[in-house]
C-alpha cells in the first residue's frame, strides 16, 4: 500500500499534464514509472485512486517488524553493512536491499577520512595561505619545500571500501559517524617522508 500522501502528489502533477516517466523521475524512485501509470489508468477510469488490499499471502519474510529491526539497527548501530545483517537475520541478500532502498530510502555512503582539526587550526592555516600570497613574492614561492609523510600506525590501516554508513543524503552521513578524523603525529612505528620544491626533488628519508 502506497501512502496518500504519494498518491495526492502524483494526482496533482498528472493535473499539470505530465507523464507517467516525468512524475517518477520527479519523485526520485520513490515510487515506479509502471505504479504512476497504473494509477493514472485507475483515476482517468474511476475518478480517484483508491488502493484494495493486494491478493495473495501476505508477506513472511520482509514484514514490517523486520524493515523496523532493519532501522533501529542503523540507527543504534550507525555504521553497519549490509552483509553483516543477512548473516545476523538469516535472510538473503536481495531482501535486505530491498528494504535498505524500497522501504527505508537509504543509501551507502563511504566514510571519509579527514584531518583532525579544530577551528583554530583551520583558521590559521588560511591564515598563513594569506600571508604567503600577499607577502611573498613568486620567485621566493618557488623555494619552498613542501615536504609530506607516511607513517605506519599502532593501530593499523584503515580501509574506507571495507566500511559504510546508511543514510538519505551525504549530509546526514556526515553528521551520524560518516567520517574519521586522524591525528597529524600519532603513535607511531615507523615512517617516511620527501620533499619537493618547483625545480628538485628530495630522496624519501626515513
Amino acid at each position: 500500500m502506497k501512502s496518500k500522501d504519494i498518491r495526492k502528489v502524483v494526482l496533482r502533477l498528472t493535473h499539470d499534464g505530465m507523464s507517467s516517466l516525468q512524475i517518477a523521475k520527479q519523485l526520485r524512485k520513490v515510487v515506479s514509472e509502471r505504479t504512476v501509470r497504473r494509477w493514472q489508468h485507475m483515476y482517468r477510469s474511476t475518478v480517484t485512486i483508491d488502493l484494495k488490499t493486494p491478493a495473495g499471502r501476505p508477506r513472511i519474510i520482509r514484514t514490517k517488524s523486520l524493515i523496523r529491526k532493519v532501522k533501529n539497527r542503523f540507527i543504534y548501530k550507525g555504521r553497519q553493512s549490509a552483509r553483516k545483517l543477512v548473516n545476523s537475520r538469516g535472510i538473503s541478500k536481495g531482501t535486505i536491499g530491498r528494504i535498505i532502498h524500497e522501504d527505508l530510502h537509504l543509501h551507502a555512503y563511504r566514510v571519509i577520512v579527514e584531518s583532525n582539526l579544530n577551528d583554530e587550526h583551520k583558521q590559521r592555516r588560511v591564515s598563513i595561505t594569506y600571508w604567503v600570497r600577499k607577502f611573498l613574492r613568486k620567485k621566493d614561492r618557488e623555494k619552498i619545500l613542501f615536504t609530506d609523510e607516511k607513517y605506519f600506525e599502532l593501530g593499523g590501516i584503515f580501509n574506507r571500501q571495507n566500511d559504510r554508513v546508511y543514510a538519505p543524503s551525504r549530509y546526514y552521513a556526515d553528521e551520524h559517524k560518516g567520517t574519521k578524523p586522524t591525528a597529524k603525529f600519532p603513535k607511531k612505528t615507523y615512517g617516511m617522508a620527501c620533499g619537493i620544491e618547483k625545480w628538485s626533488f628530495t630522496s624519501n628519508y626515513l
